[in-house]
């Protein structure tokens, strides 16, 4: 096609300077189709740093510049290029950007699809800015698209062999034929290019095997793959057809960054694919599907082979779906002496907590097992269950075992892949035929306890069919809708989330309100609960009864109890949920804050602030990256975060309410640990960018204290004012949710601030006794050991 007379913007780039055109460029983010999926800037897609191993794929092009001779223009990048300097390659090459006048952004390419204007656009753009070339010298010259390729390369050349520079691109490729007689004038922008050459075919052949000169990744692909036939004739190159699969190529392994990254099978992982296209129809649903199946499989392998590697040094997280690396407070920051005190009373001293399961019950086995299982799944829930009144210990200790049981079967991915009916099957059937069954049992489902737990379970039937009739209803029944609510979202892609924030508040009901619903419904029918804690709170919610339809037993307390003590799971597991492509971050929401339309997004270290915030990067791990990382990085993923924390704080009214209503010291406790813990994870997730690289948890010395100071509704409401003063305190100025978070905070501080500030000195006093204890256990251990 020759070049039409629109206009581009040939002012581009005037004043700038690399890190101007490096912060202020916006590239087309990509996905493996070549569908645009949002944007960033130049610094952030070019990063091949922890978290985005190959960068961030995004558009581009390449020219060829052809003379009347048929000799190709090359250029020799300038010195001061962030990425690829000094090397050789073609006549220009660089990227369509968003935002510019007139659009450079190309619809996806399909068979029908026309010459690529946006592309055109840029690159007579870009001729302009490096070379001088005005577009008007171009004006009888004829261009011809021919095709993409897709291609990533660390700057390893330039920067050595743990380089943070790199280029993960799908290159348009465009030549160009100027008139026979034609002599094209030349003003190479010095800041751009520092050398040009016009080459023949032999003569490039002849530069390329030269020892001491550089050449980009991209062109050497071009070049040996698809240059020298095209231009062997260039008269039958302007004939062909555009290829419209996108052509795949691996790094050569000096474009490898050492430290494991990108070794197998990162290193084959295009090659792999493209072999796998060919074998379908390009335009193919299957095709495409594939496609973006490989591009999602590839973010996660990038996410883990970061935390494993870092987990064989600092531990991933516990259990058997521990995927994501654990991020530990340090052996000094846990140096506190409050804390210790409450940790060593805790494990040794008077605020043991004991367990009220007799030695009697636990003679039998069946007890037993269930017992040592209930340790083994949760070891934090096991502390507070086992200290419940004996009337109703056994009835909760099955109800979680029998909860986990079905969890355990919604959450293993990899047993029921591409058998959803048989999955659904299990969840519907859980609760009606296998609970109660002595003899059911389920082998291979789930990892290492959970796994145990299921091929046990009849031990759990046996024991849930010894308890009261009332207890068995109650479990049932919230089995029975939890497994069918379950079952309703097996196959629905969570990938990206759920859909919005109801669809987040309906999904949170279904896997913990109705377990605060059943919890409540055990308490009251054992008499060691008034009715009340089954009232209405400030929320309303559509899944619960009406107070009109209930006479005032809406759940509605229950609820709210059991969705904020799952959303600040959720907000916590971010990172283990996405790998695991079951995410529940509402799309509704984080799109609103997102730069493209992939939530994997946020687990890129350009997205959550490296650089800005303390301990977002780990500069131990990969110093070259730390020295760079925070050029032009974006902190959107935060700002998301703190949405999610305010919007489980305005859940907190309702969940002191209900623990007000619960006067039995033992029922309360166990109801007021996991709230207090709750809040604390929240205030620890908050503005924290190590949300998105692992599990963030609150110290040990820290949980210690929350569980002694859990015994009352005083000390629960000094806890909610502490930590809902901090979050506050820290909420940064320009974060846009700093009006919803202030006022969620506003609201706990008026709820909590009576009996908070009256515990203080109170606490204080209970803290001095405490810590009085404990030296004096260490002065006497000390002196049987000096006099022994």
């Amino acid at each position: 096609m020759a070049t039409s007379q629109e206009n581009v913007n040939v002012e581009y780039g005037v004043g700038m300077s690399q890190d101007d055109f490096m912060r202020r460029d916006e590239c087309l983010v990509i996905n493996y189709n070549d569908e645009v999926i949002g944007t960033d800037n130049k610094y952030n897609v070019h990063k091949f740093v922890t978290g985005q191993a190959k960068g961030i794929l995004h558009r581009a092009f390449s020219v060829m510049l052809f003379d009347g001779q048929e000799r190709l223009l090359l250029q020799q990048r300038a010195l001061c290029k962030v990425t690829f300097p000094k090397v050789w390659t073609n006549t220009c090459c660089s990227h369509p950007l968003h935002g510019q006048t007139p659009c450079e952004a190309d619809p996806p390419r399909t068979a029908r699809s026309t010459e690529p204007v946006g592309i055109r656009r840029a690159a007579i753009r870009k001729l302009k800015h490096e070379l001088g070339i005005e577009p008007s010298d171009l004006k009888n010259a004829k261009f011809k698209y021919m095709g993409r390729v897709h291609y990533w390369a660390a700057d390893t050349v330039t920067h050595g062999s743990t380089s943070p520079w790199g280029e993960h691109e799908i290159d348009y490729l465009l030549l160009v034929r100027l008139p026979a007689d034609f002599e094209l004038p030349l003003r190479p922008n010095s800041e751009e290019v520092m050398d040009t050459a016009w080459v023949s075919a032999d003569e490039l052949k002849g530069m390329m095997m030269q020892p001491d000169l550089l050449w980009s990744p991209w062109f050497r692909v071009i070049a040996s793959a698809l240059l020298f036939d095209w231009w062997a004739d260039l008269d039958k190159a302007w004939q062909l057809e555009p290829f419209l699969p996108i052509q795949r190529f691996d790094p050569p392994a000096e474009h490898r960054k050492v430290g494991g990254c990108h070794d197998e099978p990162v290193a084959t992982e295009l090659g792999d694919l493209h072999a796998a296209e060919l074998k379908l129809k390009w335009e193919s649903d299957e095709r495409r599907a594939l496609t973006l199946s490989t591009e999602t499989d590839a973010r996660k392998r990038d996410l883990t082979l970061v935390t494993h590697t870092l987990g064989k040094v600092k531990g991933l997280k516990q259990g058997g779906y521990g995927k994501v690396r654990t991020h530990h407070h340090s052996k000094f920051d846990q140096l506190r002496f409050s804390e210790i005190c409450a940790a060593l009373s805790l494990k040794w001293g008077p605020g043991r907590l004991h367990s009220n399961i007799s030695a009697e019950i636990l003679a039998d086995p069946d007890v037993k097992f269930c017992d040592d299982k209930l340790g083994q799944v949760s070891r934090s829930f096991a502390m507070v269950i086992r200290c419940l009144p004996r009337k109703v210990v056994l009835d909760v200790l099955i109800f979680y075992l029998v909860l986990r049981g079905l969890d355990t079967i919604e959450d293993d991915m990899e047993t029921f892949k591409g058998n959803a009916d048989l999955k659904c099957d299990h969840l519907r059937k859980f609760g009606s035929l296998y609970l109660g069954d002595p003899e059911w049992k389920l082998g291979g489902v789930g990892e290492g306890d959970e796994e145990a737990l299921l091929s046990g379970f009849g031990a759990v039937s046996r024991v849930f069919n010894s308890l009261p009739p009332t207890s068995q209803e109650v479990i049932r029944d919230i089995t029975l809708r939890m497994g069918a609510g379950m079952a309703d979202n097996v196959g629905v892609d969570m990938g990206q989330g759920t859909s919005d924030l109801a669809a987040y508040a309906l999904y949170c009901h279904a896997v913990a309100g109705l377990v605060g619903e059943g919890l409540t419904r055990i308490f009251i029918a054992s008499g060691l609960v008034d009715e009340s804690a089954a009232g209405q709170g400030q929320q309303v919610w559509p899944f619960c009864k009406s107070v009109e339809q209930s006479d005032g037993q809406t759940y509605g307390l229950a609820n709210s109890m059991g969705l904020f003590l799952q959303k600040s799971n959720i907000i916590r597991d971010f990172l283990e949920d996405y790998v695991d492509g079951r995410a529940f971050w509402p799309q509704q929401e984080w799109k609103r804050f997102a730069r493209t339309s992939e939530l994997g997004e946020f687990a890129r270290p350009t997205s959550h602030g490296a650089g800005l915030y303390a301990g977002a990067y780990d500069a131990n791990h990969d110093p070259p990256g730390a020295q760079i990382i925070g050029k032009g990085v974006n902190v959107n993923a935060i700002s998301c975060l703190n949405f999610l924390v305010a919007d489980a704080l305005e859940l907190v009214p309702d969940c002191l309410e209900w623990l007000a209503r619960i006067s039995e010291p033992q029922i309360f406790r166990f109801g007021a640990v996991p709230q207090v813990m709750a809040i604390a994870t929240l205030a620890e997730c908050f503005n924290n960018p190590k949300v998105f690289s692992g599990v963030v948890k609150i110290r040990k010395g820290m949980a210690a204290k929350l569980v002694l100071s859990s015994n009352s509704i005083a000390n629960v409401h000094r806890w909610f004012y502490f930590f809902a003063l901090d979050i506050e305190k820290r909420c940064p100025a320009t974060d846009p949710s700093r009006d919803k978070l202030i006022a969620a905070t506003a609201a706990i501080c008026k709820f909590t601030a009576d009996m908070a500030n009256a515990k203080r000195w109170e606490l204080f006093v209970h803290m001095c006794v405490l810590g009085s204890i404990v030296v004096a256990l260490f002065a006497m251990a000390f002196a049987v050991l000096l006099f022994n």
